[in-house]
């Protein structure tokens, strides 16, 4: 183990960069993913229960189009809510601006925020996400997020990334 670290970086975080991170495109799984399909399909089923005068006969085009425009709707709502969630969230998460330092070591990376140390074995983390102008490396049930404006330049931040995952992905085997 070296006694000094291989980087350091000191960047203020904010709430914007966790927004980023709570917005995320993810795959929907378990109940979430069941409860937008039980509620895209009970919107759908409403279309039964229109009057007979909105909808037309039965599977014709008005019916269909309907439906279609029940579930868009419920589709927009949904999307409505999953947005709001996610910026609770990330309000959650980060509530106002703090200082933060991450220092890369051998073994580890060490981070602080806002005072708060934390220290992340290679080995325990359990995904590197390189987005656009973050770098979020996840491990357990939280989240280390490092904006593009603690490095030198957006290729710095890629190639942090990508050791950052490596690293990660030797220390498990």
């Amino acid at each position: 183990m070296t006694s000094a670290p291989l980087l350091t970086l000191g960047y203020t975080l904010a709430p914007a960069d966790a927004l980023a991170y709570e917005t995320l495109r993810r795959e929907l799984v378990g109940w979430r993913k069941w409860l937008l399909l039980v509620w895209l399909g009970g919107a759908a089923g409403l279309v039964a229960f229109l009057p007979p005068d909105w909808v037309g006969p039965e599977w014709g085009w008005r019916f269909w189009l309907a439906a279609l425009l029940l579930v868009g709707v419920a589709y927009a709502l949904a999307t409505a809510v999953m947005t709001a969630a996610a910026h609770l969230r990330a309000r959650r998460r980060l509530s106002v601006p703090v200082a933060a330092t991450l220092a890369q070591w051998g073994d580890h990376l060490e981070a602080t925020l806002g005072g708060r140390p934390s220290f992340v074995a290679y080995e325990t983390i359990a995904n590197v996400v390189v987005g656009q102008r973050h770098v979020f490396v996840q491990f357990g049930r939280d989240v280390l997020i490092v904006p593009e404006r603690a490095f030198g330049s957006h290729h710095d931040m890629v190639a942090f990334g990508e050791e950052i995952d490596r690293l990660s992905r030797e220390a498990a085997h």
